[in-house]
């Protein structure tokens, strides 16, 4: 293939969709991952439309899946696709509990655990692409300090974490384990950067970065798939506009495609190539900038990490990051 690749995970709607967008017309090939193959085409239809057919392509993924994660990693070494940047978007918010293929709470699963277990698994072959970026869209939701409306985040154990969503057993808060997912995506970003600077892969230029990401309230995403049919029809087709007529004054809100083109800046803007283990919110028109003090909780976020490899099952030598 004559172009970088990017693996969007996420990228057949939403800021996921307008991120490919802005990529493959820099030149990239955008690799789409979703478990929504129809709509995935459609995208990669639109995208080859607008920017050749070499621009892009799409490839079967369920985060929900701990083994179709895996499948999409094999496929990829398989293929031997040269990608030089993983953005981790793909994400959502339940209003009841649910449970992923192997059993752990649905937005911790999607949120964070596929992510985790699919960006170690392709460390090598970003590696290989030379100067390789990951990025881990987050949300400012998982500020206290930040007037979004939602609950404050609560953690407890991690592998209670990972059964409820929450600190505890008991009642399902689907607004709290959207929160603690997003803290959770951060722990990962920052504790991904120190380790891969730790291992030499990020020394003398970082040859792989890992930075955070807050695209801020985005009306019209995919979020609202599990909200009651009224509020699904408000957030798809009344909000949006809203969006348009309050971001110029409202940072926090935000266009799809505004927000999607930030999130492709990460990937694209070489001012931004040595840059790793920051926070890009939208509050802060996408500079970087101070995420939450629980964010930056080392100790933490080593046992998250810790947490994930034994819940993922990766085992050493499917990462570069792990001891044998």
């Amino acid at each position: 293939m004559s172009r970088d690749v990017a693996l969007v995970t996420g990228g057949n709607s939403g800021i996921g969709l307008e991120c490919a967008r802005v990529l493959a017309r820099a030149g990239w090939h955008v690799a789409i991952a979703s478990r929504d193959r129809a709509a995935s085409a459609a995208a990669v239809a639109r995208i080859a439309r607008e920017s050749g057919a070499d621009a892009a392509s799409e490839l079967a993924l369920d985060l929900g899946s701990l083994a179709s994660v895996r499948e999409l990693a094999r496929e990829i070494e398989t293929r031997r696709l040269p990608i030089r940047a993983l953005v981790c978007n793909a994400g959502l918010q339940m209003q009841q509990l649910r449970r992923s293929a192997e059993g752990h709470e649905l937005t911790f699963a999607v949120n964070h655990l596929g992510h985790f277990l699919l960006a170690n698994l392709l460390l090598e072959r970003l590696r290989a692409a030379g100067q390789a970026r990951i990025v881990v869209v987050a949300s400012g939701v998982h500020d206290p300090k930040q007037p979004t409306g939602m609950p404050k985040a609560a953690i407890g154990e991690i592998a209670t974490l990972a059964a409820t969503g929450g600190p505890a057993a008991g009642a399902f808060d689907g607004r709290l384990a959207y929160v603690n997912s997003k803290l959770c995506n951060l722990w990962f970003t920052y504790e991904l950067a120190r380790r891969l600077e730790t291992a030499g892969r990020g020394s003398g230029g970082h040859a792989i970065t890992a930075n955070g990401f807050d695209p801020g309230l985005v009306p019209g995403s995919g979020l609202a798939r599990d909200y009651p049919a009224a509020l699904r029809f408000v957030w798809t087709w009344v909000l949006p506009g809203v969006a348009y007529a309050l971001s110029p004054i409202l940072p926090s809100i935000n266009p799809a495609p505004k927000a999607g083109a930030a999130l492709a800046r990460l990937v694209l803007d070489p001012t931004l190539a040595s840059v790793t283990g920051r926070y890009f919110p939208s509050h802060s028109r996408w500079r970087e900038a101070a995420s939450s003090e629980a964010s930056y909780d080392a100790a933490r976020a080593a046992a998250l990490w810790e947490e994930s490899v034994r819940l993922a099952g990766l085992r050493p030598g499917e990462s570069p990051l792990l001891l044998a």
